[in-house]
């Protein structure tokens, strides 16, 4: 049996999964006290069951995302290291940003040493600003680690946490990296509090069971080797999504995916179950990234958002949340309000919804005519969003999760609703797209149906040099020489050497490693008119999917 747990904005979904069957689902309000919320959450879930029929737990949560967009992030200092070429001043981040001298080139070969004593200067003002998480990124560290390391040594022991920018990724994007290992450094404290107040209740609960985490890529890793990349498991909700449509529904066809819930509603594409990407990493806010993510985008808008009426006398519907809906105490008419007193919804208080519908009505409007006007213009809206996402796709390559480039223009067949609202918005939804709708079953919990069911994934990139005679692999924290004979067959075993124990170490069963070659290049090196070496790049992942006791 397999428990699954989303944390998200308005509720708390929780799920037991036993082979194919979801066998007891449970939403419970999330509340300011996120331990009291979980503890409650798993006291009714797991209620009669004894805790060694769990053998495994799975999670999502908004926690990273939240404290990202909300502004809620710990104080952290960066040290970075560049060289020539475009200036990284250009993308400073945090308090207290220090651009020092030193760098590699291209190939990882140190062209200028680091200044010992500017570094522990720079270190020193950091400390005095009350800084207590470092970040330290070098533009070429992928290549060679060396620089990233040798601060980390001179001035580890005076922080509290140090990130390095060399492990964020291989991809060669220095902004990115510089934004990534920030938000790892920044995010630090936030994660590690989270995770010990998740296995603070396991132990209560007596869970020992393998525990993951769900990543925006719609795959999972260990809890305990999350804290490695805390950033990476922001955006972890929106990807739950995807995971449990796919799961409930299969998405076969080119699908959109619509998650309406109390607060935003998140939509991604799958096409033939596959999920789209992001093709360079999600962006946080206002941080872009270099964390491996599902295309996904996320509006303002739910059940439980503001109705109001706009300055040139139309209805709006978000993108704020006052609170709970106007039936069950809250301030402002909601959509779940329409809802309500429609009769499609039976909660809380239908006078005070009527009451609130009332209020939000033109003169001479009765409210159910009113609700139905607020449920309409849900469905217009969301279905807008839709075709600006769908717009946006198309104007830019799309990948999947295989990283295949699709050059035809993604046209969705169909539509695919999960979320609390879902079976009473999603025929208004499918209509004002024009779209065949579907409504699968359990899609009030497939987020955390979607957590529950994901596999284990991880990425390795790999570079080698046989002119310099070096090999890296960032992920897997391998830096070796190689001598000039070495070529893609080494380099492939080497690689998928190493993506099976990154694998196993985040959690994965060996026998169950859908292994993706997302990049194979080799370029000749030319000095003169002679070959002086190859300059070999591969990129391999364990493909996000389902868990074989699910498929």
């Amino acid at each position: 049996m397999i428990l699954g747990l989303d944390v998200g904005g308005t509720q708390t979904d929780a799920v037991l999964v036993e082979g194919r069957e979801v066998v007891r689902a449970v939403k419970t309000p999330t509340g300011g006290d996120l331990l009291e919320t979980l503890r409650a959450s798993l006291d009714e879930t797991l209620s009669g069951i004894s805790p060694e029929r769990i053998e495994r737990t799975a999670f999502s949560t908004t926690m990273a995302t939240n404290a990202v967009v909300q502004d809620r992030l710990d104080r952290a200092g960066m040290i970075v290291s560049a060289g020539p070429g475009m200036n990284p001043e250009w993308f400073a981040v945090g308090p207290a940003f220090h651009v020092v001298k030193g760098c590699l080139d291209h190939q990882g070969i140190e062209a200028v040493p680091l200044d010992r004593k500017q570094v522990m200067d720079v270190a020193d003002g950091i400390r005095k600003q009350g800084i207590r998480h470092l970040g330290v990124a070098g533009k070429f560290s992928v290549h060679n680690p060396g620089h990233e390391l040798q601060v980390k040594e001179w001035v580890g022991r005076s922080f509290s946490h140090v990130a390095l920018g060399h492990r964020v990724s291989g991809i060669l994007n220095f902004p990115r990296r510089i934004t990534t290992t920030y938000l790892n450094a920044a995010l630090h404290d936030l994660h590690h509090g989270f995770a010990a107040a998740l296995l603070q209740i396991l132990k209560e609960k007596n869970l020992l069971a393998p525990r993951f985490l769900l990543k925006p890529d719609g795959g999972t890793v260990d809890l305990e080797r999350a804290g490695a990349s805390p950033a990476g498991t922001a955006q972890s909700g929106p990807a739950a999504s995807v995971m449990g449509a796919l799961a409930l529904d299969g998405c076969r066809g080119t699908t959109l995916v619509l998650d309406v819930g109390g607060t935003t509603t998140d939509m991604a594409v799958v096409l033939d179950g596959i999920p789209v990407r992001a093709p360079y990493g999600v962006r946080l806010g206002p941080y872009r990234t270099l964390i491996r993510s599902l295309l996904t985008r996320s509006i303002g808008l739910g059940g439980d958002s503001e109705v109001r009426w706009g300055k040139h006398g139309s209805l709006r519907i978000g993108p704020v949340r006052r609170g709970m809906p106007a039936a069950l105490g809250g301030p402002s008419p909601t959509p779940t309000d329409a809802m309500i007193v429609l009769g499609l919804l039976d909660a809380g208080d239908r006078e005070k919804a009527v009451s609130a519908m009332e209020r939000l009505a033109p003169a001479e409007q009765d409210p159910v005519a009113t609700a139905e006007q607020v449920l309409s213009e849900m469905a217009r809206s969301i279905a807008d969003a839709a075709r600006s996402f769908i717009d946006h796709l198309n104007s830019r390559p799309v990948y999947t999760i295989h990283e295949v480039l699709r050059e035809e223009r993604v046209t969705p067949v169909s539509v695919v609703v999960i979320g609390g609202p879902a079976p009473y918005v999603a025929a208004r939804i499918g209509e004002a797209l024009g779209l065949p709708h579907r409504v699968p079953p359990h899609f009030g919990v497939a987020n955390a149906v979607g957590a529950a069911v994901a596999r284990v994934t991880s990425e390795v990139t790999l570079q080698a040099d046989t002119r310099r005679g070096s090999v890296v692999i960032p992920e897997a924290r391998l830096h070796r020489e190689i001598d000039s004979a070495f070529g893609m067959d080494d380099a492939m075993a080497l690689a998928r050497g190493a993506l099976r124990d990154e694998a196993a170490a985040f959690g994965a069963d060996p026998a169950d490693l859908d292994i993706t070659v997302a990049e194979q290049q080799v370029f000749n090196m030319i000095r003169g008119y002679s070959r002086t070496g190859k300059n070999i790049r591969l990129k391999l992942c364990v493909t996000p999917g389902l868990i074989p006791e699910w498929k």
